[in-house]
């Protein structure tokens, strides 16, 4: 158990065995608050294609792109270095690029006095034939991992865990967050966007999302390291009360259709891949 200590008030009290004239002394009150355990409510490991009793398999465009077609026999599980994987393969068809996204059943927001912590284990690579490429080496690939209510977005909020951008010798990564009163209309833009480095390889990406007597935080981290943290105490523009439930979602997105990448320059080689060690979620009081 992890036990905070909150000062919530003062206790007054008079000096009677002093020499000195009485004084008022004001002495805090503690008042102990108890965290409860981490308790596991969703997991997938991605032992063998039984996982796919958790997700959604999507069929169709991205919403972001005329170039990202996702079909549902992309995603498939493979056993990699020992252990399961989820892996979504982008793969050039004709002028289009086929893909990978998946969307898990399970969803989640948290109560008052809740908090979640949504894990996952993700590298990015690409293949030109037999030779391993960087995931800095592509042009135009376009990651995410992130939590969402797809229906009448950004009603619910969409949290963005990691978003990955491939600009062939350059990457950029993102954690980001959206939000709108109104079906398809964003009122944050891209003021909620926090920018940070990830060199090629295996990282971890985490997202806690809690409610401490109607505060609302958001932290995203990677590696352990925090990068972005949104709360509704200090910007109440944010309504993050609003937010959820969400499902959690993976997909490689490939182009777009607002300038983010020249789209006469995609070059994903033989493919270009998003490797999922597992995803997790756990749950405790706060």
């Amino acid at each position: 158990m992890k036990m905070n200590i909150i000062l919530i008030g003062f206790v007054f009290f008079t000096c009677i065995s002093c020499d000195e004239p009485d004084e008022n002394i004001y002495i805090p009150k503690v008042v102990e608050h108890v965290t409860g355990e981490w308790e596991r409510v969703f997991t997938d490991e991605f032992d063998d294609n039984t996982s796919f009793n958790n997700w959604e398999r999507t069929n169709r465009f991205d919403y972001n792109s005329v170039y990202g077609k996702y079909v549902s026999s992309v995603p498939y599980v493979e056993t990699i270095y020992d252990k399961g994987v989820l892996v979504l393969t982008a793969t050039p068809s004709g002028e289009i690029y086929e893909s990978g996204h998946v969307k898990s059943y399970f969803d989640f927001k948290p109560l008052r006095n809740e908090e979640f912590h949504v894990s996952a284990s993700i590298r990015l690579l690409a293949m030109n034939e037999a030779d391993t490429m960087g995931f800095a080496d592509t042009y135009g690939a376009w990651p995410a991992f992130w939590t969402v209510q797809e229906s009448d977005w950004p009603v619910s909020g969409e949290i963005d865990i990691m978003e990955g951008y491939s600009y062939a010798g350059s990457t950029r990564f993102a954690s980001n967050i959206f939000y709108g009163t109104t079906a398809g209309t964003n009122l944050l833009g891209t003021t909620a966007e926090r920018e940070y480095h990830v060199d090629e390889g295996w990282h971890t990406y985490d997202m806690y999302w809690e409610n401490f007597d109607g505060v609302i935080t958001i932290t995203t981290k990677v590696d352990g390291e925090t990068r972005a943290t949104y709360t509704n105490a200090t910007n109440s523009n944010l309504n993050l009360s609003n937010f959820g439930p969400h499902n959690i979602i993976l997909n490689l997105n490939v182009g777009d259709n607002y300038g983010i990448f020249d789209n006469t320059k995609i070059n994903l080689f033989t493919k270009t891949m998003m490797w999922v060690d597992y995803v997790t979620v756990d749950k405790r009081t706060i």
